[in-house]
């Protein structure tokens, strides 16, 4: 789609764009390498900690993860999000996140006795007393992260990001060789974290003054008031599939369906939410022109469905071959709910990204109000989905993200002027080809002469099949929009 549809130039925009392009590449680098770190802390840890510790980790991050959600209490987004910054509001919003920091690192470490009582686990006490200190020095780099992510400065963002997770990995590793235990794993957060909000403030030039005051912040409640509950709700809603599993079909049945869940999320975290970041600073910027603000929007959604139609085509048909080489037979019941859960990737891959309009535009109170409605919705389809167990669930799951399509972009788009149906003709057609190419891929894979046994050489001449179609079809149907993809990467 062009620009000119909303009656702007693509010279207007030349300086945008390229700030936009850049964030994503780095955006997408510094998530490879976090990723990249996870998976290999993940291989090597696993070889070194017994089961016990990871397991005692995972119970301190469920309580961490919710405590998290108020650590700067949505002002990091507000001082995105503005149009002006006066260096006083700065100094204000520094020093209430030090002080929400401080005052959760209190919190938690009274409370982790009675956490680790309900945990039924001791040793969770010293460890939630350790991981408390997280949270007051992620939030003395809070502002300098969001002013470099304002500037668009995903450059720097993207190396101190990196050398905060390899050096985290690096204490994990030479923790747990020295027997340290789950301290090691602990410790990986810790470092992690110190070394990031070093490095902000190494990077950043801008330094916290005293005139800071209640009244400016008193100022951002409203936007990042509702952008906390928004978060705190959505929160529950995201988790209450697991919850209503664990609780009424059992640990094994949870097991199968978060794993599928995990699998269809890797687009939105890997791909959707790396364009978000980046794009939160251009739209905020835009958030007074509403034709340009469109066409960026349907720009970016275009080129996220470019990628993650085939990406989610391609897992729904290749579900069962791809379960069977990436977790093994035992997991084969994933497949099964892979082809009821794909579609939802596809969705939500695009969907994630509408949160960046309620944000730019300033209007967190409308979007407050659409996740109350649409997360109980979900948590409602789920529970409706249960007697029929997890497959259930995933059907549930669909149908409700189907009904909520339309109307999760029309509440949005009325707020910067955009038609729904511009929106639904530009990721239609990706979608139309990646239908085609996985029509393709299955009729190839049933009569591809090759024994079932050489599996991974059948997934892999299917996945390069699948490639090749999906290219043909994109250079005869959609050659606009792989010209522009093109231009962008290399900057023209």
């Amino acid at each position: 789609m062009d620009l000119d549809v909303y009656g702007c130039g693509e010279e207007t925009l030349t300086i945008t764009k390229r700030q936009t392009v850049s964030g994503i590449k780095w955006s997408s680098v510094s998530q490879a390498v976090k990723l990249g770190a996870q998976l290999l802390g993940i291989v090597i840890l696993a070889r070194l900690l017994p089961a016990s510790d990871f397991g005692l980790v995972a119970m301190a991050t469920v309580v961490t993860g919710f405590a998290s959600l108020f650590r700067d209490m949505g002002t990091a987004a507000a001082v995105i999000q503005r149009q002006d910054i006066p260096p006083q509001l700065l100094d204000s919003v520094f020093w209430f996140n030090a002080a929400v920091g401080l005052a959760l690192m209190v919190l938690l470490a009274a409370l982790a006795p009675a956490i680790a009582w309900g945990f039924s686990e001791p040793r969770l006490t010293e460890v939630l007393w350790v991981l408390a200190v997280v949270f007051p020095l992620a939030s003395t780099g809070a502002v300098h992260q969001a002013l470099l992510e304002r500037a668009s400065r995903f450059r720097p963002l993207a190396l101190l990001e990196s050398i905060a997770a390899l050096g985290g990995l690096a204490v994990a590793v030479g923790g747990a060789w020295a027997g340290w235990g789950v301290y090691s794993l602990v410790a990986q957060t810790l470092v992690s974290a110190a070394l990031a909000t070093g490095a902000l403030w190494l990077v950043s030039k801008w330094r916290p003054g005293r005139r800071g005051r209640w009244a400016e912040i008193q100022g951002l409640l409203g936007f990042s008031g509702n952008l906390v509950g928004f978060n705190i709700f959505n929160y529950f809603a995201r988790n209450a599939d697991n919850l209503l599993i664990g609780r009424f079909l059992g640990a094994a049945d949870l097991g199968i369906y978060s794993m599928a869940y995990r699998l269809m999320l890797w687009p939105l975290q890997n791909i959707s939410a790396v364009m978000s970041r980046a794009l939160l600073p251009t739209f905020s910027r835009l958030q007074e022109k509403h034709d340009h603000f469109g066409a960026a929007f349907v720009q970016a959604t275009g080129a996220i469905i470019f990628i993650t139609a085939p990406l989610m085509v391609g897992v729904f048909v290749l579900r069962e071959p791809l379960v069977i080489l990436a977790l093994g037979e035992r997991w084969k019941p994933v497949s099964d709910l892979l082809f009821w859960l794909a579609p939802v990737g596809l969705l939500q891959s695009v969907g994630t990204t509408v949160g960046s309009l309620y944000v730019a535009t300033g209007r967190t109170d409308v979007m407050f109000k659409w996740g109350i409605f649409a997360g109980s919705l979900a948590v409602l389809a789920i529970a409706l989905g249960l007697p029929w167990g997890i497959e259930g669930v995933a059907i549930a799951y669909l149908a409700v993200m189907l009904l909520l399509f339309p109307p999760s972009f029309w509440v949005p788009f009325r707020l910067i002027g955009l038609k729904l149906t511009i929106f639904l003709q530009n990721i239609s057609l990706p979608i139309l080809l990646s239908a085609v190419m996985g029509g393709v891929v299955y009729i190839a894979q049933m009569f591809l002469p090759i024994a079932n046994e050489a599996i991974g050489l059948r997934f892999g001449l299917l996945v390069a099949l699948g490639m090749v179609i999906y290219a043909l079809l994109s250079l005869v149907f959609q050659r606009t929009l792989v010209k522009r993809i093109y231009s962008a990467l290399v900057n023209r």
